[in-house]
């Protein structure tokens, strides 16, 4: 039989290739299983065949080196390793696509499946009995050089090259695609773990056990790197370590330049050469002394080459001096995005950067507003659940980054609109901005110049910087919400004044339609009046002995008279109004006035029963005003004491001249107050009482007599009353202990009439 491995080593009668082998498969499980395991992810069932078919390939690499195993099975174990090592790469391209997100195609799956089913022929036929000599005959036939062994491999050898081309291809191109630094940091781990893979299955073909070996350790040590990212969120970043090791080396790489230059300028000058063993260490331990004074020329090199590889902010205490000076007095939210960016780019280099205000909703939900600030356009609300985990952490006053919410597992049941608006903000990492314990805003960062990350240190002055913004965000909520406020006041103003027209209008509408109606009314109501007139004397001339055409006549004539009364009412009510009640004054005497207020309600008062009682003081000065009208208002209040005033009860009217320190001011006037013992006004009513149209008392006990017990009227009397009395300058109000039908209070009406003066000395007459 062809040799078709190399020997492994035994100690002890223990092959060690194949306990090395079976237990780097024992690993490989293992390492899978650990990183499939919980997975929710696209990638799972990529992952899980990438990882069986390594599991496979060591494990038949474990049976191809056994020894004491029959020959027969260890050649089948071989063949088939290199098979599976042929599919390895292109599974490997898979998963990564899958990882990516970026799913195969049916045309990419159909190509695999095909270059399984050619791996699969170039393994079998050649080696399978019944094929191996027809394959050997045509092959010879066709006179292809080498044998069909050796083409099987070849083609295996070639499917695994491609499939490795793809899969470097595919991580590389992601890589140079991929903008956000630690997104690249874990696609740098699964770049670097898919060198060490491709190197460990080159040497597990080469023909020494050593090299065989040390394949499979450095293709596991490469699986193992593939998988870390998988379940290991915070990873070292490989950037800074690797520009951490290039400064260094490049320091020393400075400082031997630097000490050779000083040697060389030493032997030069000496110009001795070769120089002997004294001479060298003589010039040695000057080029020493030379080197540190060179140093001094070398340390703003070493500091610039550390800046260039290792940038850093040099003085934060300044950074934050400059943000607070920066963002002090600003109010409003925009400015506040731009100034506090432009400050943040300069110190960190970062190119892209976004303020986010959060409102919240009534379900619970937070609105976060996007200010844009550097680098970025106009973007759309990013509504966040009441129960989203991003959120959830940004309360809690922890900094996320866009990689942690991409791939770290607490995460990935947020919603997907929450993700997708926040990756398109470009923003690497997202500060919360909290104020007592309540989330105001976030700062969104993009990656710094040159895609490097933000240190331990940088990240305490962002957080820093975020309880600066605080206390600014805070002020400026306050002033957007008086803004606010103030328009919606003015908004309110503005419906209120135009509500007010309305009513306006309509008020004028309906006191126009009130003295239309009672211009209207009044014509035929006179023409009433006239002819019941007429038809009383034409009655009284027959002297008919049959009293009825009389009573209904005298019916008719009451009728009349207060539909008259009403109509004038209407007619007043419209005047006062419109202010255009007419007045003539002239001089009146105030007993005078009482009286005739009274004569034409003697008959009212005989009716009910009533008591009136007049008191009016001897030395009451001379009022000037309307008689008639004043009459008609103080009849008004009357009327009103009769009504609410059961039968038998009191009503006095009194009349006073008004103390000087009574009106509180210079202003003198006559009071005249009617007091009854009636059931008295409810404190709440005292001033509806005086609106016109407004009863006491429910609907139903409306009544068109004028003193009838509690019969209310149209609700024209009092307001007619104050109305009368305003437009001669006084005052008419009304007190009672309130309502009670039982107790029987009482009320008050004061009328306040202002004295008339002398028109030479101003004195009262």
């Amino acid at each position: 039989m062809v040799k078709w491995y190399p020997p492994f080593p035994v100690l002890g009668g223990i092959p060690i290739g194949g306990v090395l082998a079976g237990g780097i498969a024992v690993l490989y499980a293992l390492g899978f299983g650990w990183g499939w395991w919980g997975r929710r992810r696209g990638d799972a069932w990529a992952f899980g065949v990438y990882g069986g078919l390594g599991v496979l390939w060591q494990g038949l690499w474990a049976v191809a080196v056994g020894e004491g195993l029959p020959g027969r099975l260890r050649f089948n174990a071989w063949n088939g390793a290199g098979l599976v090592l042929a599919l390895l790469p292109l599974a490997a391209w898979a998963f990564l696509r899958a990882a990516l997100e970026r799913p195969l195609s049916w045309r990419m799956a159909g190509g695999m499946v095909g270059a399984g089913l050619v791996g699969l022929l170039a393994t079998v036929l050649p080696y399978r009995p019944e094929t191996g000599v027809w394959v050997s005959a045509a092959w010879r036939a066709a006179r292809l050089p080498a044998d069909p062994i050796l083409a099987s491999w070849a083609v295996r050898e070639f499917l695994w090259g491609f499939g490795t081309l793809l899969a470097l291809r595919e991580l590389v191109a992601a890589y140079v695609r991929i903008r956000r630094p630690l997104h690249r940091n874990r696609l740098l781990y699964m770049l670097l773990g898919a060198l060490l893979v491709v190197a460990g299955e080159a040497l597990a073909w080469t023909p020494r056990g050593g090299g065989i070996m040390a394949g499979w350790a450095l293709r596991a040590l490469g699986v193992f790197l593939q998988v870390l990212p998988l379940r290991h969120m915070e990873l070292p970043v490989l950037r800074p370590i690797a520009r951490g090791v290039l400064a260094a080396v490049g320091e020393g790489i400075l400082l031997l330049a630097l000490t050779g230059l000083a040697m060389a300028g030493f032997l030069a000058w000496r110009r001795e050469w070769p120089p002997t063993t004294a001479r060298l260490a003589d010039g040695l331990l000057l080029a020493l002394l030379v080197a540190a004074v060179v140093r001094g020329i070398g340390l703003p090199l070493q500091r610039r080459l550390r800046r260039w590889l290792l940038p850093s902010v040099e003085d934060p205490a300044a950074v934050v001096r400059h943000y607070a000076q920066a963002i002090s007095n600003l109010l409003d939210a925009q400015a506040l995005a731009q100034r506090a960016f432009a400050v943040l780019g300069e110190a960190f280099g970062i190119r892209q950067g976004a303020l986010l205000l959060f409102r919240e909703q009534p379900d619970g939900a937070m609105e976060a507003e996007v200010i844009p600030g550097l680098g970025i356009g106009p973007c759309l609300p990013i509504r966040f659940a009441a129960d989203s985990p991003i959120l959830r952490a940004w309360q809690e006053g922890r900094v996320l980054t866009q990689y942690q919410i991409d791939f770290g597992d607490p995460f990935q049941r947020a919603d997907p609109e929450e993700r997708g608006g926040l990756q398109s903000l470009g923003a690497e990492w997202f500060v919360p901005i909290r104020a007592q314990a309540a989330l105001w805003g976030c700062l969104a960062l993009g990656a710094r110049g040159g895609m490097d990350v933000y240190s331990a240190a940088e990240m305490d002055l962002l957080a820093s910087v975020a309880e600066q913004t605080a206390a600014v965000l805070q002020n400026i909520r306050l002033v957007e919400d008086l803004r606010r406020l103030n328009a919606r006041m003015a908004e309110l103003n503005e419906d209120l004044s135009r509500t007010a027209q309305r009513l306006e209008k309509l008020d004028r509408v309906k006191t126009h339609f009130i003295e239309i109606a009672s211009h209207e009314l009044r014509t035929p109501l006179t023409h009433i009046r006239g002819y019941v007139d007429l038809l009383a004397e034409t009655l009284q001339e027959m002297a008919g002995e049959d009293g009825t055409l009389q009573r209904i006549v005298d019916g008719l004539r009451r009728s009349a008279v207060r539909l008259e009364e009403i109509v004038n009412a209407m007619l007043d009510i419209s005047q006062i109004d419109a202010e255009a009640l007419s007045i003539y004054p002239i001089s009146i005497q105030v007993p005078t006035l009482i009286r005739m207020a009274l004569e034409p309600l003697e008959e009212a008062f005989a009716q009910r029963r009533q008591t009136l009682v007049v008191e009016a003081a001897e030395d009451l000065p001379v009022i000037y005003g309307d008689l008639p009208r004043l009459v008609q208002a103080l009849r008004h209040v009357l009327q009103n004491a009769i009504k609410f005033t059961p039968d038998g009860g009191t009503i006095m009217v009194r009349a006073r001249r008004v103390p000087p320190e009574e009106t509180g001011g210079t202003a003198r006037y006559v009071e005249i107050a009617v007091q009854d013992t009636g059931i008295g006004i409810d404190p709440e009513d005292q001033t509806l009482i005086f609106e016109k149209f407004y009863r006491v008392g429910p609907i139903e006990r409306h009544s068109t007599g004028s003193v009838k017990f509690k019969g209310a009227g149209p609700g024209l009397g009092l307001p007619i009353a104050r109305g009368i009395i305003e437009a001669h300058g006084g005052r008419i109000w009304v007190e009672s202990p309130g309502y009670d039908e039982e107790r029987c209070p009482g009320s008050t009406f004061y009328i306040w009439l202002p004295v008339a003066l002398h028109p030479e000395d101003g004195e009262a007459l």
